[in-house]
């Protein structure tokens, strides 16, 4: 019979423990969508979407990571209150696979919002993101528009200076929408002027862009007590928004809401565009869309690695590498009792 050695079944024991913990490989690591998507060498993952989303409108999402591999994506509307997050669910789930090359994609149809209800920032991200640090999570910055504005005023408070001009600043607008002032005359609107002096038109504007200001003036000769004013969409006849006006020789100073910050978007998430970039999934960190329409670098405009800096290592390295230090550890902590043994 062949003497057994002392070490023999703690080698094997070692080896097995050591294979086990090679052969589980990266892959064993993975327990979210986020982490499956995102763990090639070749292909960054990241989320795709339009810079601007109008309401109801349907829109092709895109999503680039390891090939093969299924995300469900959604949209969230994104606000802030008392320095923390909100997030709203809108519209369905979509499932996105990627191709072989690691590019997949997906209309999405975001339902019409309640009437009243101003757009503003979009995130869309991965549906397991929601309500979690937006540094971790993998998505992009959308802005979505709505035929009601949202309405961040005139610079002043009720007291406005007479024969000044004035203009109403909205935000998140869908362009080519028109809107009119108009003041309440006894059970009567009637039209305000665009500027100060005899003869001027009526004040109206059409919007070019997702953010406009119609100009205005208060007219003279309005009684001392408040008159209400109103914004109104002319293309539906319908009002936006009313205020009160008292006239006033300077008038109070009120400033403009400020936009709405959040932080970067999906810095830190592992084998990301956004990660390797250092930049949020926007290309900014403030979700404006005058911001969102920045490309990003040249260098990164293919989703595939073509060059890696000298000193980076490939996610799959660095994964291999933890498993065997895991190992060798394994292999220090029962060396020494199966040495005392042999003695």
């Amino acid at each position: 019979m062949t003497p057994r050695l002392p070490g023999a079944r703690g080698g094997l024991v070692l080896a097995a423990l050591a294979g086990s913990v090679l052969s589980a490989g990266p892959a064993s690591a993975a327990t979210t969508e986020a982490e499956r998507l995102c763990r090639d060498d070749d292909v960054r993952c990241s989320v795709q979407v339009p810079s601007r989303w109008t309401d109801g409108a349907t829109q092709r999402v895109g999503v680039t990571g390891r090939p093969e591999a299924t995300v469900t994506v959604r949209a969230f509307r994104l606000s802030t209150s008392g320095g923390s997050v909100e997030w709203e669910a809108i519209g369905p789930e979509v499932e996105i696979t990627t191709d072989e090359h690691g590019w997949g994609s997906a209309d999405l149809a975001l339902p019409t919002r309640p009437v009243g209800t101003h757009g503003g920032p979009l995130v869309v991200a991965l549906a397991e993101a929601e309500g979690k640090d937006l540094s971790t999570v993998l998505g992009a910055w959308s802005e979505l528009l709505t035929p009601v504005p949202e309405v961040l005023g005139d610079g002043y408070a009720e007291s406005k200076p007479v024969g000044a001009p004035l203009g109403m600043a909205l935000d998140h607008v869908v362009p080519g929408s028109t809107f009119a002032v108009e003041r309440q005359d006894g059970s009567a609107w009637v039209a305000v002027p665009g500027e100060d002096g005899p003869g001027a038109e009526a004040a109206e504007a059409t919007c070019d862009d997702v953010r406009c200001s119609i100009p205005y003036v208060v007219p003279r000769g309005l009684p001392d007590a408040a008159t209400r004013f109103r914004l109104v969409d002319l293309r539906s006849g319908t009002p936006v928004t009313t205020w009160r006006v008292r006239p006033h020789a300077e008038g109070q100073a009120r400033p403009t809401p400020r936009p709405e910050v959040f932080p970067a978007l999906g810095a830190a998430v592992a084998g990301s565009l956004a990660a390797e970039v250092g930049v949020d999934g926007a290309a900014v960190v403030r979700p404006r869309s005058r911001n969102l329409d920045v490309p990003l670098p040249e260098a990164h405009g293919s989703y595939r690695s073509a060059g890696r800096d000298p000193g980076t290592h490939p996610v799959r390295t660095v994964q291999y590498v933890a498993a065997g230090a895991g190992a060798l550890a394994l292999a220090l902590a029962l060396g020494p009792g199966r040495i005392r043994r042999r003695r």
